[in-house]
C-alpha cells in the first residue's frame, strides 16, 4: 500500500475508534433494588433535571449535578440533542461519595425530557438501569 495513502486512512480509523467503541457500549443490566435514599434523590433529580436550566434548579433541590461525558463509554451513546447528566448522592457526612445517578436527557427549549436513568454504586465502575 502506498505510504501516502496509508497514513490518512490509519489516522481516520484511529480518530473514529472512540466513537465506534462508544456506539458498541453494552446496555447495563436493570437494577434489582435500590437503597432507600436513592429513591428520594431520584425524585429530586427527576424534578430539577427537566428544567431548561438544570444546574441552579437542582442546587435548589439539594442536588449537585453536572454534565456526564460517558467516559470511558460504559453507557449507550447519546443521540443528537441528548446529554448525560450526573447527580451526586450525598453521604451522611455531606461528602459526595461514590454513588451517582446518571440520566440521559433529551434537551428541549422549554423542558428537558428524561430518556433513561442509571445508577452507579461504585463511582462509574458499574451501572444498572433504573426502570
Amino acid at each position: 500500500m502506498n505510504a501516502k495513502l496509508a497514513t490518512p486512512v490509519l489516522l481516520a480509523v484511529l480518530a473514529a475508534a472512540p466513537a465506534l467503541a462508544q456506539a458498541d457500549a453494552a446496555k447495563p443490566p436493570v437494577c434489582r433494588s435500590l437503597p432507600p435514599d436513592i429513591k428520594e434523590a431520584m425524585r429530586n433529580m427527576s424534578y430539577c433535571i427537566t428544567n431548561p436550566n438544570p444546574i441552579p434548579e437542582c442546587a435548589r433541590a439539594g442536588m449537585d449535578v453536572q454534565v456526564y461525558n460517558n467516559d470511558p463509554a460504559k453507557l449507550p451513546r447519546a443521540a443528537r440533542g441528548q446529554q448525560y447528566w450526573e447527580g451526586k448522592i450525598r453521604k451522611d457526612d455531606g461528602a459526595a461519595g461514590e454513588r451517582r445517578l446518571v440520566y440521559l436527557v433529551t434537551m428541549g427549549e422549554r423542558k428537558n425530557v428524561v430518556a433513561m436513568r442509571y445508577y452507579t454504586p461504585d463511582h462509574y465502575r458499574t451501572f444498572c438501569e433504573i426502570q
